[in-house]
């Protein structure tokens, strides 16, 4: 069988694993590793060797509902990837910052650093937040409405692109015969304004080897959709089925076109939850495992943060009220899932946990690795997919599997590259896109 090739894998990890009950299970360090810049430069290493485009730390404001029971997510990411840069050599590193909180100005100026000390290979990760427990930390009483959020947020990127783009390439003349630095006449030195954002002049600093970063969005919405269409170079997403996967990568390509853009620009790549062992019975006993120690509270937080309700106390099977078709300003693709899941008749704890609870919604495979790189390979070469955001249950024990043993699988089939060929990550993305055949 031929198959397409140029997969594109990243690495999104947090704490000591995605699954609620991680850090609680034996494969799970002792200690709390999730603590320590080391834990992160680890994980790093393991995705850079198993030649993953892309490492990822996510990020919220707030003190989290969930900490209670499920632990610390990340360390502050953008000084974490810092620390990472300068200790690994070709995968590319992206960052969460929302653009509800940061001026664009100090942001531009982190951006630009960042991608300056990891040699262009700096990633955003755009996001408007969802929480108004978030704004209340910055001064604000609630956020914007959803839409109206995505609206400021064009502006806010527009803006900070704007001042990155400030410097021209060549602007940095550092001639020591005639002593100038550089060439004011190729630095766009003029104040500015968009939407609210207004700036005096210029970025302070140099233009970085990227320039911009590559720009990193998660929205399902029609405004998300919209908002990705326009700037998105990458799109994370929550996609349980092929069809349901298809459709989204259909969407967001034709977004791509109607914003003057090629479809290739956008690539997608949904959330994978992978469950390994050597035979499929190992695997399916790691999953159950893990299961077995999430408590309904763990899953009752989770249904709070992505729907408003307030299912403290709730028993296992309590039946869960239906959802409202409107209203809810936060992530809206994670809320109507959960909303048509409770309306079919997942309308308890113990049913969600199951569907949605423990995984976010996101697919979940438990098998060998040959069985893993069966249904990545099915979703890529169908069109659905144009890669994968790798999310292992537990840290740095899933990861590792994976990179041992459904990389060397995946790179066999002839999908995924043997290594990188590109200096940024950027170039890595378009050389991995532009990959022909086999």
């Amino acid at each position: 069988m031929t198959h397409r090739s140029g997969l594109i894998l990243s690495a999104f990890v947090m704490g000591a694993g995605h699954h609620a009950a991680s850090w609680r299970h034996p494969a799970a360090p002792d200690t709390p590793a999730e603590l320590t810049p080391a834990h992160y430069l680890e994980l790093a290493r393991i995705a850079e060797r198993g030649k993953f485009q892309s490492f990822f730390l996510a990020d919220t404001l707030s003190f989290s509902p969930n900490l209670e029971l499920n632990g610390i997510s990340n360390l502050e990411p953008l000084i974490t990837l810092a620390a990472i840069a300068g200790q690994t050599e070709h995968i590319g590193l992206v960052a969460t910052v929302s653009t509800a909180f940061y001026p664009p100005y100090h942001l531009a100026r982190l951006i630009n650093t960042l991608d300056h000390v990891s040699a262009g290979r700096f990633g955003w990760n755009v996001v408007t937040s969802t929480a108004d427990r978030e704004a209340r930390n910055f001064g604000l009483e609630t956020l914007l409405e959803h839409d109206d959020r995505y609206r400021d947020a064009a502006d806010f990127v527009d803006g900070t692109l704007h001042l990155l783009n400030s410097w021209a390439p060549d602007a940095v003349l550092r001639d020591r015969a005639t002593g100038r630095y550089l060439d004011p006449a190729l630095v766009a030195d003029a104040p500015a304004r968009f939407g609210r954002f207004d700036f005096g002049g210029a970025l302070d600093l140099p233009r970085s080897p990227q320039g911009t970063p590559v720009l990193v969005q998660a929205g399902r919405s029609p405004a998300g959709i919209t908002f990705a269409g326009k700037y998105a170079e990458v799109v994370f997403t929550v996609q349980r089925s092929f069809t349901e996967a298809h459709s989204f990568r259909a969407q967001l390509r034709a977004a791509a076109e109607q914003a003057g853009r090629a479809p290739g620009d956008i690539r997608v790549l949904p959330g994978l939850w992978p469950f390994l062992g050597s035979t499929e019975a190992e695997a399916r006993q790691l999953h159950a495992e893990l299961e077995e120690l999430v408590l309904p509270e763990q899953v009752a937080k989770q249904i709070e943060i992505f729907t408003g309700l307030d299912l403290s106390g709730h028993g296992w099977d309590e039946v869960i009220p239906e959802l409202p078709e409107s209203g809810f300003q936060g992530q809206q693709g994670r809320y109507h899932k959960l909303r048509e899941l409770i309306a079919g008749g997942e309308n308890t704890l113990r049913k969600l946990q199951k569907e949605f609870g423990t995984s976010r919604g996101h697919q979940v495979l438990v098998g060998t690795p040959e069985q893993v790189a069966d249904s990545i390979v099915e979703w890529f070469d169908g069109g659905a997919v144009d890669g994968f955001s790798i999310q292992p249950p537990i840290l740095p024990h899933g990861l590792e599997l994976f990179v041992d043993h459904v990389v060397p699988e995946l790179q066999r089939r002839g999908v995924f590259h043997r290594d990188y060929t590109a200096a940024t990550f950027r170039d890595e993305l378009r050389a991995t896109s532009a990959v022909p055949a086999g």
